[in-house]
C-alpha cells in the first residue's frame, strides 16, 4: 500500500503495520489509523503518521532516552483497553512540539503515546502525576555554547 508522508514523501507500506488508536490521539479522534517510522538519520526520533491525512504527524520520541528519571502510573483499566498484559508489549512514545530553534523543541511528558507492540494498537493518555507538563524542554543550550 502506498501512502504520501509529511516528511518523506510516497512510501511503500506493508498495511499489516498499521497502528490502530481506537479512541484516537487528543484532539484528533477521528484519525484512528498511523505508521510509525523511526528517523532515518537519527534513531533517538521516530515519526507517527496518518495514512488518511498527510498533514496529521507527530514527531516522538522514547522518553527514557531524554529523560532518564521519567516514571508514569497508568491503571490497569488503560493497559487493557489496547489489551496490554505484560510490560514486554508496552513501547511508550511522547510527542515533541518543534520550533524554528531546535533549542526550543519540547516534549509532552504529562501525555504519552502508549502501544502495544503485539497487537499494534495505541492509545494516547494523560497521566496524573503533577510533575510533569505538556512543555518539557528537549534540549538545554549550556552558557556560552552555541550548539544544543
Amino acid at each position: 500500500m502506498k501512502i504520501q508522508t509529511k516528511y518523506f514523501g510516497e512510501m511503500e507500506i506493508d498495511s499489516e503495520s498499521m497502528i490502530t488508536f481506537p479512541e484516537g490521539v487528543l484532539g484528533l479522534e477521528e484519525y484512528k489509523r498511523y505508521m510509525l517510522f523511526q528517523m532515518p538519520d537519527n534513531p533517538k526520533f521516530y515519526i507517527l503518521q496518518s495514512p488518511d491525512e498527510v498533514h496529521i504527524c507527530f514527531l516522538l520520541i522514547k522518553p527514557w532516552d531524554f529523560y532518564s528519571d521519567y516514571e508514569m502510573d497508568v491503571s490497569d483499566e488503560e493497559l487493557e483497553a489496547i489489551h496490554i498484559d505484560s510490560i514486554e508489549k508496552v513501547a511508550v512514545f511522547n510527542i515533541v512540539s518543534i520550533k524554528d530553534e531546535v533549542s526550543e523543541w519540547t516534549a509532552n511528558l504529562l501525555a504519552p503515546v502508549i502501544m502495544n507492540a503485539e497487537t499494534r494498537e495505541g492509545m494516547q493518555i494523560v497521566l496524573r502525576e503533577e510533575k510533569y507538563n505538556t512543555k518539557h524542554r528537549l534540549f538545554v543550550k549550556k552558557e556560552g555554547d552555541d550548539a544544543c
